[in-house]
């Protein structure tokens, strides 16, 4: 497996891409109540906001995976468009 490469020398490279997916809870932390430190997780927005201490902030992805979602829906919409699977 391979990154794929420009093919055109006038085309500009891409920036890097960040995409973020919230784990599900494990067996523990389902005991535990399973609390999350998560205010609001916005597929639609690609953003997330996160309970600091006394505000909130918000922080912007280029792509947001909820814990519904799954290893193959992650990697066809993320990782296949810039990878190479041909070798």
């Amino acid at each position: 497996m391979k990154i794929k490469q420009n093919q055109n020398p006038n085309q500009k490279p891409e920036k890097v891409k960040v995409y973020i997916r919230v784990r599900p809870f494990n067996e523990d932390e389902l005991r535990r109540g399973g609390d999350t430190p998560f205010t609001n997780i916005d597929p639609d927005n690609n953003s997330l906001s996160i309970k600091k201490e006394y505000n909130i902030k918000e922080y912007f992805y280029d792509g947001i995976y909820d814990m519904n979602s799954t290893q193959e829906e992650i990697f066809s919409n993320s990782a296949q468009p810039v990878i190479d699977v041909s070798i």
